[in-house]
């Protein structure tokens, strides 16, 4: 009777795994994502799952040692390491960093502001740093406002941060964090510099360009979901710090407003961790954006839960489905003032499933039938899904969507921009200047629907042939940064040689190109001799030559 009552438990335990499989497949399904590493720790037992593939078109799976771009994951990989230096007494949190290193290039040390900054500041992401530039101008990082008196988000600060702890332990950052961190937790694969000798089929290369800023605490972190989750763990345990320091790192160290457009006021800092505070529970959390890569964690000291996932891709909308999935609805309702979601996720997880399982053949009615029984919509929820389809290439289903989109949000211009776009796609461009134009008839002032208009206009520009003569590298003359352009199919895809990030642009006229995403123009001067000479992004005068 024993040996069966334990072959059902282990069944059903098999099942649920199974089955949440299943299920953490699908939410990579329909929000597009190519894969998903994710670790998860409930009531004492760690389960991992890897779903799919770390990059769109690679068919190589994704495995447990599989190294992501855990980009501002390694802050708080950082936190821990600069609080069990405080801990031993080799810094203070509260004294001004510039009292240990001394001078620091990046400021305008004839600014007495400067001086006022403290570890605990770094931390608490209130030291009043602008976050990084989007390129070196070799000017002085700005401060913000008086250190220690808002909120701002910096990882300029942890960089310098970074540099004071270097200086004060006399060790290189990779050492030091393979001695307090990695080596400590059993953190094998994680590391903060990326190896020549490191598989690139998801990484990517590591930038040139960013050589001088590596290895860096705010962003260039490696690691996988196995990894982050012993240091996850070990957090929640207090491994390596006292109990009074490890109190201090989850708790609310600021009570300094934030400045305007930043996170509500109800989300907090500890010191290296996001604070949510719900209800019946209080959260740990973080997350991490490098170009595509996509990573999130969150966890409950109370508990001991945790959870942390890796991808590539707008992932950031499947949390709340991911985190429900695992740790519970609870958990999730806590995370959800955190905006990474869908506007109405329970509406648009039953409306995945409805179209999983009765297909899109009519998607009003499926729509019809959920908004009976009190689902609500969202045009920004409908609006992302329909792109996600389009992004997939399934461009008749994107199509259904976007119809949707229009028949609830009849005034909206994106709605109509949307649809012509998926009409475009689908080869129908008489209905897609239709609806473009319909779009600016709701938003004249708008200048990607003009572009749409006259690139349908100017339609014999766009063939493979003709976009030829843009493609090769366009570099900067000050500081050796370049762009790659080829043409793909009828657009042009840029490449950044900073981070690898890409934009796709569509041909508007002779030598002008537009991106609907983020809205960027691409424009090019010819030399004497009549060749693509110099590039232009967005109206900048920055030139970019053809090499």
């Amino acid at each position: 009777m024993r040996k069966l009552v334990c072959f059902l438990v282990s069944f059903l335990s098999i099942a649920s795994v199974k089955a949440q499989q299943r299920q953490l497949q699908n939410i990579a399904d329909d929000n597009g994502l190519p894969g998903i590493q994710l670790a998860c720790t409930s009531s004492g037992k760690t389960i991992a799952y890897n779903i799919g593939s770390g990059k769109e078109g690679l068919k190589t799976p994704i495995n447990s040692t599989t190294l992501f771009r855990a980009g501002s994951l390694g802050k708080s990989v950082f936190a821990y390491a600069v609080l069990r230096l405080y801990d031993r007494g080799v810094l203070s949190l509260d004294t001004p960093l510039m009292r240990y290193i001394g001078t620091y290039k990046r400021f305008d040390m004839k600014d007495p502001r400067y001086s006022m900054i403290t570890a605990r500041m770094v931390l608490s992401h209130t030291s009043g740093l602008a976050e990084f530039p989007e390129f070196e101008t070799g000017e002085p990082v700005k401060l913000l406002f008086a250190p220690g008196s808002a909120y701002s988000y910096s990882g300029e600060g942890y960089w310098f941060l970074q540099k004071v702890v270097e200086k004060i332990t006399a060790k290189p950052f990779e050492q030091l964090m393979q001695e307090e961190v990695f080596k400590p937790l059993g953190m094998k694969g994680s590391t903060y510099v990326q190896a020549k000798s490191m598989n690139t089929a998801v990484l990517g290369p590591q930038s040139s360009d960013l050589a001088p800023m590596l290895p860096n605490a705010a962003f260039s972190l490696l690691s996988n979901a196995h990894d982050y989750n012993l240091f996850l763990q070990a957090l929640l345990a207090g491994k390596g710090l006292k109990p009074a320091t490890q109190k201090l790192m989850f708790s609310r160290q600021s009570k300094t407003s934030r400045v305007a457009g930043d996170t509500a006021a109800y989300i907090n800092w500890g010191l290296g961790v996001g604070l949510a505070q719900g209800k019946n529970q209080n959260l740990i959390w973080h997350w991490g954006k490098t170009d595509d890569f996509i990573s999130l964690f969150v966890a409950n000291p109370a508990t001991g839960q945790s959870l942390v996932f890796f991808t590539r891709g707008a992932a950031l909308k499947a949390a709340d489905q991911i985190i429900s999935l695992f740790l519970g609805r609870q958990t999730a309702l806590t995370m959800r003032p955190l905006h990474f979601r869908y506007d109405n996720p329970d509406a648009m997880t039953r409306l995945f499933a409805a179209l999983r399982k009765q297909g899109f053949g009519d998607v009003q009615a499926v729509f019809d039938n959920l908004a009976r029984k009190g689902n609500k919509f969202s045009e920004a929820d409908i609006n992302y899904y329909g792109k996600v389809l389009l992004r997939q290439g399934k461009n008749q289903q994107a199509f259904s969507i976007f119809n949707q989109q229009i028949t609830r949000y009849p005034s909206s211009p994106i709605a109509h921009t949307n649809f012509a776009a998926a009409a475009e796609a689908l080869g129908d461009k008489r209905l897609a200047a239709t609806y473009y134009k319909r779009a600016l008839a709701l938003d004249p002032e708008n200048p990607g629907i003009t572009n749409h208009i006259k690139a349908l206009e100017n339609d014999t520009l766009f063939s493979p042939a003709q976009l030829k003569q843009f493609e090769g590298k366009y570099k900067r003359a000050d500081n050796g940064m370049f762009l790659q352009i080829n043409a793909v199919g009828d657009k042009l895809v840029i490449t950044q040689s900073w981070d690898g990030g890409k934009l796709e642009f569509f041909r508007v006229e002779n030598l002008a190109f537009y991106n609907d995403e983020p809205g960027f123009t691409l424009k090019f001067k010819r030399n004497a001799k009549e060749r693509i000479w110099k590039a232009f992004v967005n109206d900048r005068p920055l030139e970019w030559v053809r090499g």
